[in-house]
């Protein structure tokens, strides 16, 4: 089990709860380097790819997180 994967309600570890899972995220009060590991985390528990526009639904501009 991931770092993160623990604080993700177990209601929204589905693939069909993604838009309720990024609204949770979005308004989690963390920075957005953290969110995007959770992000993976719950993409990876899921079966769902990551994608730039995954990470830009919840962290807005996805290169304030690259490197």
């Amino acid at each position: 089990m991931g770092e993160f994967l623990g604080l993700i309600p177990e209601e929204l570890l589905h693939p069909e709860k993604k838009e309720e899972f990024l609204m949770w995220l979005r308004e989690l009060p963390i920075d957005p380097w953290t969110k995007k590991y959770v992000l993976k985390e719950w993409c990876d528990a899921v079966g769902i790819a990551m994608t730039e526009d995954l990470v830009r639904a919840v962290i807005g501009y996805p290169a304030l997180t690259w490197g």
